[in-house]
Order: C-alpha cells, then sequence, then structure tokens
C-alpha cells in the first residue's frame, strides 16, 4: 500500500493519473460528485481550498516579499545561513534531475529557488519565483501550503493542485521545525515538470528537511551548554537565591532540587508552573501560587545577540522582603550587549563582585552606572543584605551630613525622638551606592574618607563611633582627577575610591549593540502601553546605529517611548517617524561624507552613491547585483532576452530592477547609469 503522502507508485503511469485526475478535479470544480477516488489529503485540501475562495481557473500566487525584506532575510536569518551552503551542494543535483529545489519560510513565501534556467523562467510565468507565497488560502492545494497546512509531508501531482495554471508541475514539499519549540519554521520543496513525477522526489525532500533539522539540534545543543554554563554561574554567584535555567522554548534544562521538591515544575511539561505566557516576557518577577512568600524572577538570556533561554531564581521569604524594599531590580542577567568592549566590562565586574573592596564606576551620564551597581551588588555575598543608592548631586548640602551619617536626639529643633540612623547605617550589611559622587562638597569628602578608612561612622551631634559592615560603590561622569587637580575633589580620597574601578563605554562606542537594546526596549515599552510588537526598518535602524547618542541608553529609552507612541499599530518605525535631531545630525555627517569624496568616484567603481557611511550587507547585495545586470546588458548590447537567459532569470526580473534603479536615479541617489 502506498503512502498516503505520495501521488504515485513507482509503477503507476503518469500520464493515464493525469488524465484521471483532470476529470476528477473538473467534477470537483463544477460541484459535482466524486465517482472517482481522490486522496484524502488531496479532498480535504481542495474543500478548504474552496472555503478559503480561491479561484481554480484564474488562482495565482501573490507576491507578499520585496526585495529588501527577501535581502534582509537572507543577511539576517540565522536559519539562513545554515540552508545556503545546502542550497548550493544541491543546485547542481537539482539541474541535472530536471528539477527546482525551494526554500520556504513559514509563511509559505519563497525565500530562494536553485535549479536549471529554463525551469525556473517556466516556473516565473505562473509566478513560482522569489517573494510569492504558496499558502493554500493564497493559492489553494499544492505540496509547500498544504505541507504547512497538516504539517507533513506531501506530494502533489498535475490536477491535485488546486488551480489549473499549477496542473503541469508536480511538487513534493516536506515541512522541517525548530527542535526547541517544535514548530515548522520553513519548507523544502522539490519542483519539476509533471512527467518527472517519482516517489523518491518526496523522500529527497524529507532528507533535505531532516538535514536542516539535524544542524538546528547541534545550535540548540550549543546553545543549552552556554545555558548549563550559566547556570552554574548564576548559582555560585547568587548562593541566596534557588536557581533553575530554561530554553527558549521555556523547557527547564537544569534547576535546583527545590524547584522539583516544592512542586515549582510541572511533571508533564517540565515547565515552571506559574509562568505564563513566556515568549512575551523579557522580564517579570511573580509571587509563587504554591509557596507562600517565595518570589520569582525570570530575567532573559542572551548568545551572540540572540535570545537563547532565560533564568528563573526563586527568593526565599527570609530574604524576598528585603529584596523588595531595598528595590534591587537589576542583575549582570540585565545588561543587554554583546560588544567586545561592553562584555569585557561586564567580565571584570563579576570579577571584582565579591571582593569586599570599595568601587568606583566612571562613565557617561546614562551608560548604566546603577545598573551596573546593583548587578554587582546582586552578584556578592551581600545580596541579601540592602541596597541604599544615593544622589550625592541631589542632597541639600546643610542636610547632607545628616542625610548620610544620621542624628543624634537633640541635635535638631523638631528632630526624631531617639535620633536618627544615615544612609550608611540603613545599608548595614549590604551596599552604598553614591551616585555623581564628584558633585559631593569638599566637608562630607573628608568625613567619608574617614568612613572609608575607619568603618566606622560618628553621628551628627554624637561621640561614640559606629561600627559599620557596609560597601561602598561609586560612580561619576566626571574626571575625578582632573576636579582633584582643580581642589573640588580630594585627591586622596579619589585614590581610595579608585582601588577597583570600571569605565562603561558609551552607546556610540558599541553602535553593533544598537539592534539588540533596541528590540529589548521596544518589546518592553509595548508591553507596558499594551499595544502591539513595534518593528523598526532597515534603513531607519542604520540611522540610529550612527546616532551619536549623546545621551547614551538613556536617551535611546526616550526615543523608544516617544516612537511607541506616534508610531501607529502594524506600522514599522521608518526615517520619517525618526526626531528631527537625529535626521539633522545624520544629513550633516552625510554631506561631509560626500563633500570629501566628491573627487574620487570614478565610473563603474560605485553603482549608487553610498547611503550610509559603512554598507549593510543588504546595501551592498543589491549594488552587486544591479552592477552585474548592467555589465551583461552592456555585454550583449541592452538585449534584455539574451541579458535574461545569460543571468537565468526571466525579463520581468530585469525590467523590475530596472525600473527601480530609475527611480533611484530620479531621486539623486544614482551617480552613474548606462544600459
Amino acid at each position: 500500500m502506498k503512502s498516503q503522502f505520495i501521488s504515485l507508485n513507482v509503477n503507476e503511469s503518469p500520464t493515464d493519473e493525469k488524465v484521471r485526475l483532470s476529470k476528477v478535479w473538473g467534477n470537483f470544480v463544477s460541484g459535482k460528485e466524486l465517482d472517482v477516488k481522490v486522496r484524502p489529503l488531496t479532498q480535504q485540501s481542495w474543500i478548504r481550498s474552496l472555503e478559503h475562495g480561491i479561484n481554480p481557473i484564474r488562482g495565482i500566487a501573490p507576491f507578499t516579499l520585496t526585495e529588501e525584506k527577501i535581502l534582509e532575510y537572507k543577511s539576517s536569518m540565522p536559519l539562513y545561513s545554515i540552508i545556503k551552503p545546502i542550497f548550493s551542494e544541491l543546485k547542481e543535483v537539482a539541474i541535472d534531475s530536471g528539477h527546482l529545489v525551494v526554500f520556504c519560510n513559514n509563511n509559505g513565501e519563497i525565500i530562494d529557488l536553485e535549479g536549471d534556467s529554463l525551469l525556473k523562467r517556466a516556473a516565473e510565468r505562473m509566478n513560482f519565483t522569489v517573494g510569492t507565497s504558496w499558502l493554500e488560502n493564497n493559492i489553494g492545494t499544492n505540496g509547500i501550503g498544504t505541507a504547512l497546512a497538516t504539517g507533513s509531508p506531501m506530494q502533489v501531482f498535475a490536477s491535485e493542485h488546486f488551480c489549473e495554471p499549477v496542473h503541469n508541475w508536480t511538487c513534493s514539499a516536506a515541512p522541517f521545525r525548530d527542535p526547541a519549540t517544535n514548530e515548522i519554521i520553513g519548507v523544502i520543496n522539490l519542483t519539476g515538470e509533471w512527467r518527472l513525477i517519482h516517489p523518491h522526489s518526496l523522500s529527497t525532500a524529507i532528507s533535505i528537511a531532516q538535514t536542516i533539522e539535524g544542524k538546528l539540534l547541534n545550535i540548540l545543543e550549543l546553545e543549552r551548554y552556554k545555558l548549563l554554563d550559566h547556570y552554574m554561574e548564576s548559582s555560585i554567584r547568587n548562593p541566596n537565591r534557588v536557581t533553575a535555567i530554561l530554553d527558549r522554548a521555556g523547557q527547564v534544562i537544569k534547576a535546583n532540587h527545590l524547584f522539583y521538591a516544592n512542586g515549582w515544575v510541572e511533571d508533564n511539561s517540565n515547565c515552571i508552573t506559574d509562568l505564563e505566557n513566556l515568549n512575551l516576557i523579557n522580564e517579570q518577577r511573580w509571587q509563587s501560587k504554591k509557596s507562600e512568600g517565595w518570589w520569582f524572577e525570570l530575567v532573559p538570556f542572551y548568545y551572540r545577540n540572540k535570545r537563547i533561554g532565560s533564568v528563573v531564581q526563586a527568593i526565599s521569604p527570609k530574604v524576598s522582603a528585603k529584596i523588595s524594599e531595598n528595590n534591587v531590580k537589576y542583575s549582570f542577567l540585565n545588561l543587554i550587549g554583546e560588544s567586545k568592549d561592553f562584555q569585557s566590562v561586564i567580565s571584570e565586574a563579576r570579577t571584582i563582585a565579591d571582593l569586599n573592596l570599595p568601587v568606583l564606576i566612571e562613565g557617561e551620564s546614562g551608560t548604566g552606572k546603577e545598573l551596573f551597581a546593583q548587578s554587582i551588588h546582586a552578584a556578592s555575598s551581600r545580596s541579601s543584605g540592602p541596597f541604599i543608592a544615593v544622589n550625592c548631586g541631589a542632597i541639600q548640602k546643610d542636610l547632607a551630613e545628616s542625610e548620610l551619617f544620621g542624628y543624634e536626639e537633640g541635635t535638631f529643633t523638631g528632630g526624631q525622638k531617639g535620633g536618627r540612623s544615615g544612609k550608611f547605617q540603613q545599608a548595614e550589611g549590604g551596599t552604598i551606592f553614591l551616585d555623581e559622587i564628584g558633585e559631593m562638597p569638599l566637608n562630607l569628602q573628608t568625613i567619608l574618607l574617614r568612613v572609608l578608612e575607619e568603618g566606622e561612622i560618628v553621628r551628627l551631634g554624637g561621640k561614640k563611633p559606629i561600627k559599620l559592615n557596609v560597601r561602598v560603590i561609586a560612580a561619576t561622569n566626571r574626571d575625578l582627577k582632573k576636579a582633584s587637580q582643580e581642589g573640588t575633589f580630594r585627591l586622596d580620597l579619589y585614590y581610595r575610591l579608585n582601588i577597583l574601578s570600571l569605565q562603561i563605554p558609551p552607546l556610540r562606542g558599541r553602535s553593533e549593540d544598537i539592534p539588540l537594546l533596541l528590540d529589548h526596549l521596544l518589546k518592553n515599552v509595548c508591553r507596558q502601553m499594551g499595544r502591539p510588537q513595534l518593528k523598526i526598518d532597515n534603513e531607519a535602524l542604520q540611522f540610529l546605529e550612527q546616532y551619536e547618542w549623546p545621551g547614551n541608553v538613556r536617551e535611546l529609552r526616550n526615543f523608544v517611548y516617544k516612537m511607541v507612541v506616534k508610531v501607529l499599530d502594524n506600522n514599522p518605525i521608518t526615517i520619517s517617524d525618526l526626531p528631527k535631531e537625529i535626521i539633522d545630525h545624520k544629513n550633516n555627517k552625510q554631506h561631509d561624507y560626500n563633500t570629501s569624496n566628491h573627487n574620487n568616484t570614478k565610473y563603474g567603481q560605485s553603482l549608487l552613491t553610498p547611503q550610509y557611511d559603512s554598507k549593510t550587507n543588504i546595501q551592498l547585495l543589491k549594488d552587486q547585483e544591479l552592477q552585474t545586470i548592467l555589465k551583461v546588458l552592456d555585454d550583449v548590447n541592452g538585449n534584455v532576452k539574451e541579458a535574461a537567459k545569460r543571468l537565468g532569470i526571466h525579463r520581468s526580473t530585469i525590467y523590475r530592477k530596472l525600473s527601480r534603479l530609475n527611480e533611484l536615479k530620479n531621486q539623486g541617489n544614482v551617480t552613474t547609469f548606462t544600459t
């Protein structure tokens, strides 16, 4: 008995079967009862096609992806980097066997297509080309769409296709899945003329899909190794928290035994019991429904700019109240960035976290100095103790000493009975964070130096020293050494604070982190404001990567809030949405670039005037593609038909690209144009 997924057995006659199926199809689309059999999978798909309102006589696959989107997909999606070398190996095999090998995403959109150039041109006549969508609700029964609809491999022969323009073709399609989530993420399809049908075609497609899944599984195993390594580090760094690590599907990879003993992990799903909507969450804190007093925190974990999992930490009732009171929101898990300089600072901060010595964090305003301070505290042995933050530039000078060090009863008229503890005493057993330390008055600097040297304070109005167990982390956006030379900061205090130091890089120094930060902030802000996820197009992203961000991450966050309010649902952020100061900054830089390079552009050196200081992969691909078309046209004296033949593409593709080139010329973006 033949498989339900293949159209014909090897011994069946394709010609006879094509004639038979044509009659069956004709009866079905005309509303007659079927007097001969057709495969159940085919009949079910035909019924779905009717429900979708597909025209069986004139149905044609729509173009749903622009060239820019296709190039963006190819240059940025990790999946395509896996598929591309497989396609290169299959190209000659496809040509020899008279087939096209096709890769589609989970929307049925053709991303890549290889094979014989004559066959490709024939396929283009029915819109079987890159950028079209072959979902069942677009074009009815076909290998790609039906494989996606059923989640199973599918061979569709001749008139089994719901739309008549596809009746001279056969296709064998196999979906492949993400091994982490088990969700279909793409389809491999082999397409050829109906006479070449063979059951082995479907086996080949399945084999290719399995090869892709095998490579994806290898990547998943690497991700899980990284997650396990991070689990060990988190467990050591946070002894007061109970840790579990999840993969990107929410599956528990490793967890402290208390997660199982307390029933926090579902036996059937191997997921955290109280965690809902995992894929929509970047950061969350919630209280356990099963164990009173326990709090949980989930923080995403990134590797090479990709979220590969999450860390869940359970906080016991003994320390959860303290953590809530002291408002420690951040840990090293919250630090977003994969640039070399930023990762180097994180590594250094992790190293010094457990050293009971002062730390001086230097960096421009908005770079995240307090985030680093909280992360150091959370990773230290003091994490169960308080974290007290003080803005030295915001304290009233006449109250600063009492605010920091406290006062005894009777010191002030109307003062608190029994006196009052200052910020240093409130930080006992934990960490005090002195932000903007460069703004501290000189008289307080003298007292602070003594506190650091002696490890004790004396309350205002008191005489008895009080021993302290407090770690000091200070931060500044000023050059303290220069300030000491100017007499506004004590040099001895600078050296006392600068035993351990961190220099946080500005955002303009790690522009490669901007896409990751934008994605993180957009998800958070959209969730906060209750609107769908907002995306940003590639051209706008280029502008943002080249903007200098004088306000650093704080300015980037404010920008995101503006965009979430301004940009309508289902629309991406485009250049026209960007604030004036960003556009003006970019235009000034472009003007300087064009002026300095005006006399250096030679004919043929560059087809397009550079729109960015450094071209992206997408721009390079577009530039190279257009140059190739123009060169071939020049070689054949402008004969489009001959150029299309040499390039292995349809004439309509050349006309479309030349039309786009003329648009760019009219917009002033093309310096050299000739056919």
